[in-house]
């Protein structure tokens, strides 16, 4: 059976008040006292049961956090900076998975989080749709987007990822590059490849370029991705750099090329987006606009932190900046 105070009052000749006091570190007793309880409790194998002291004291320091399977490791700096953060401000985290596009998945593990009456949740490669939203809303659960842009009604950390698009293109205009691929990205169904294409566009518009359908090869920002655009690239067009729709991508296109007997920088140049230290591991190594995941991750538990009881829709940029390294 679970341990209870009452039990740990009875052993310890005190009041089950007092033995409450000192279990949640409130004061009013002697070292003595609270050394002697501490012992009883952890010889009888006490835990404190949090649901139901938030419960009792109208408070709640559990946030959650869903995320899904992606085709790039960005995932795993995201949480790590939520939980970084979430440990210095003395937050437990309660972790689920949701399956990739399936909105039932989604809502039953947004349903559980409901239930374990976190105050705040986080989405990191997953779009709550406005099903999910509402349901967040009418809990008073205040939820954020970690990671990427969203075009639904829900807060967001993350790059700007039109941005994103622009600043990459922008570079590899100036460094004397003139027709530049666009590859991996789904533009088709996913809202932030669609944003970085708009961005990349605008760079060539701006710089008076004009944008050849054949400089772009869809994907699902994954390293086959870069095999297969690699393929494409070498059959179909003159491309003299292309944009990688992540560092996945970008390794793909690497390696790809070397297969085809293709050099990079020499004969192509190639730019990454995400910035990982996967590409200080290719060789050669990858030229990359960098986005900061763990000040997303960080930032992210902030605002829950500080802004959980505003309505208000809030959008986050966290800068980005370009390294050059050895494939441009």
């Amino acid at each position: 059976m679970r341990v209870k105070i009452a039990d740990i009052a009875k052993i310890a000749g005190l009041s089950t008040a007092s033995v409450s006091r000192i279990l949640n570190d409130r004061g009013g007793y002697s070292k003595a006292t609270a050394s002697r309880v501490m012992q009883i409790a952890d010889e009888l194998g006490y835990y404190k049961d949090r649901s139901a002291s938030d419960l009792a004291s109208q408070s709640n320091h559990t946030i959650g956090l869903i995320y899904t399977d992606s085709e790039t490791n960005f995932n795993d700096l995201v949480i790590k900076g939520i939980m970084a953060e979430a440990t210095i401000n003395k937050l437990d985290t309660i972790l689920m998975i949701a399956k990739k596009n399936d909105p039932i998945s989604l809502t039953k593990v947004v349903r559980d989080m409901i239930e374990r009456r976190v105050f705040g949740l986080l989405f990191v490669s997953i779009q709550p749709n406005q099903q999910v939203i509402g349901m967040l809303n009418q809990a008073g659960i205040f939820s954020q987007v970690v990671g990427a842009s969203t075009e639904n009604q829900v807060s967001y950390v993350s790059s700007d990822d039109f941005q994103i698009g622009y600043q990459a293109t922008d570079y590899l205009i100036k460094a004397g590059y003139q027709r530049i691929g666009f590859a991996g990205a789904d533009i088709t169904n996913d809202y932030v490849g669609q944003l970085r294409l708009q961005g990349y566009r605008q760079a060539l518009k701006t710089h008076q370029m004009t944008f050849n359908q054949e400089w772009l090869c869809e994907g699902n920002f994954s390293y086959q991705s870069g095999i297969t655009a690699a393929k494409y690239y070498h059959n179909h067009s003159t491309v003299d750099a292309i944009i990688g729709a992540s560092d996945e991508t970008s390794w793909g296109l690497l390696n790809g090329f070397y297969d085809l007997g293709v050099l990079v920088p020499d004969d192509i140049a190639i730019m990454s987006i995400d910035g990982t230290e996967l590409c200080t591991q290719t060789r050669p190594k990858l030229t990359s606009i960098t986005q900061n995941f763990a000040l997303m991750g960080k930032t992210a538990v902030d605002r829950l932190v500080n802004h959980a009881d505003s309505p208000q829709t809030t959008t986050t940029s966290i800068p980005l900046k370009i390294e050059k390294r050895e494939t441009s």
